[in-house]
């Protein structure tokens, strides 16, 4: 039974599970991204996901939850390929500002 964006997003702050998650998701390259990321700013990557989830829907905007949708309902997990989804566009958001020019 595929589980809901909702109960995957409920269990991240359980200590381990963000990364558990993504293990199960078959995100292993993502995993290593996060746990660099989460390391770099200090903090677990379950505190981490549920930042980046609740940061994702508080400034998402029409084209981010159509896209979301969409991929949501090609995948035969839509809570993990959800997760995934907004894991991914946190982690492009600091690549680019980790590596953006110094003005």
């Amino acid at each position: 039974m595929a589980e809901t964006l909702g109960a995957v997003v409920a269990r991240l702050g359980e200590p381990g599970r963000a990364a558990a998650t993504l293990i199960e998701a078959g995100e292993l390259a993502l995993l290593v991204r996060f746990e660099a990321a989460a390391g770099s700013l200090e903090t677990t990557t379950g505190a981490l996901a549920s930042f980046i989830v609740e940061t994702w829907l508080a400034r998402a905007t029409d084209d981010d939850w159509l896209r979301l949708v969409a991929v949501m309902g090609k995948s035969d997990r839509p809570g993990l390929a959800a997760l995934t989804t907004m894991l991914e566009d946190a982690l492009a958001e600091l690549d680019r500002k980790t590596t953006a020019p110094a003005c």
